[in-house]
């Protein structure tokens, strides 16, 4: 392991886990904590992968999110990404023909609503949204081997529970400012 490896892991190693005989005083606060930094690098792998493909950060968050709905069902319009990635419809627009003039994104006509339009990911777009999605789950790949089956739900429940409790909170700050 290099050296920078190592400073990259010694703060997470560091911070062993909490004796039996922690107070929820100091548990919570520890898992904003966390969290913060789970995020934030997060958001720094974005950062890596949108500079190795030439894209911009917020692109790289739209790819996910229109691979995403894909995923789910229902593909995504440019309103749907307008709420997701929290961006202005005038600013999705220009996202959208950015994606488009690079060969990551389609545009395509609603079948059901031809005045809809619904956005589809080219085979470029799902490879950047997978390089993303696969390099976080390496990350958590050998933590997640060291815990057991019902750990491992545990924190997949608490992950997306928690999740859903920000897209709430966001909803309902979006909602204020309304």
């Amino acid at each position: 392991m290099t050296g920078q490896q190592e400073s990259v892991r010694s703060p997470g190693r560091a911070a062993a886990a909490p004796s039996s005989s922690s107070s929820s005083e100091e548990t919570v606060p520890r898992i904003g904590e966390r969290l913060h930094v789970l995020a934030a690098g997060a958001e720094r792998v974005v950062e890596v992968v949108a500079r190795t493909r030439a894209l911009r950060p917020t692109e790289v968050h739209a790819l996910v999110a229109i691979a995403g709905a894909e995923r789910m069902g229902a593909p995504a319009t440019p309103g749907d990404l307008a709420q997701t990635l929290r961006l202005t419809t005038g600013a999705i627009t220009g996202l959208v023909d950015r994606l488009v003039r690079s060969g990551h994104v389609q545009r395509e006509p609603d079948a059901a609503d031809r005045r809809r339009v619904r956005l589809l990911c080219e085979e470029s777009g799902h490879a950047v949204a997978g390089e993303l999605l696969r390099t976080l789950a390496d990350r958590a790949s050998a933590v997640l081997l060291g815990l057991s089956v019902e750990e491992r739900h545990v924190v997949d429940r608490f992950l997306a529970e928690v999740g859903f409790s920000t897209s709430a909170f966001l909803h309902a700050q979006d909602s204020r400012v309304r």
